[in-house]
């Protein structure tokens, strides 16, 4: 059996096995998911009503939100020192870029089928939904690469998030906020 000296127990690799820095851990991917939960039912709500006008007012502002993190976080990176912060900003950066790309091809796309299938004159009934309501399957497409977009906006956040924060935890923020 293998013994851990009394002073080695607080090393980083075992302070991480504590329930709390667990929960930490888990904290984010939770949110992620109740985020991505969220913007699935607005897609899957106006999609499902074929009412596509206030998703598109919806999800313009967001392109502009994804292109300005994805500048500032390259600015970022540029600026600091080279080393591990300027590493993990530039990722960061490229990864806001590609979640950019990514939301701006779902936009396209979803605006295409939206123009075809009024070009073709489909007509949707929610309230009577029919074989006519197949053509709404096409949407799934565009969808994939938005919230592929999404989440990878929130990941590239995520890996710039302790930066931005130093020595706050999420208990710590939730006390500020409430306060």
């Amino acid at each position: 059996m293998i013994t851990i000296p009394q002073d080695a127990r607080r090393t980083p690799a075992l302070v991480l096995a504590s329930p709390r820095a667990r929960l930490m851990r888990l904290a984010y991917p939770v949110f992620e998911l109740c985020a991505a939960f969220v913007f699935f039912w607005t897609v899957a709500h106006h999609v499902a009503t074929f009412d596509l006008k206030p998703l598109a007012a919806f999800c313009a502002p967001f392109l502009i939100v994804f292109y300005g993190l994805a500048a500032l976080l390259f600015n970022r990176g540029k600026s600091l020192a080279k080393g591990k912060a300027q590493a993990r900003s530039l990722y960061a950066a490229e990864r806001a870029t590609q979640a950019t790309v990514l939301y701006l091809l779902g936009i396209l796309l979803g605006t295409t089928l939206y123009g075809i299938l009024v070009y073709l004159e489909v007509s949707f009934d929610p309230h009577r939904p029919g074989p006519a309501g197949l053509w709404l399957l096409l949407f799934i497409a565009p969808y994939a690469l938005m919230q592929a977009g999404f989440v990878y906006l929130m990941r590239a956040l995520r890996l710039v998030a302790p930066q931005l924060l130093p020595g706050t935890s999420t208990f710590d923020l939730r006390r500020r906020v409430q306060q």
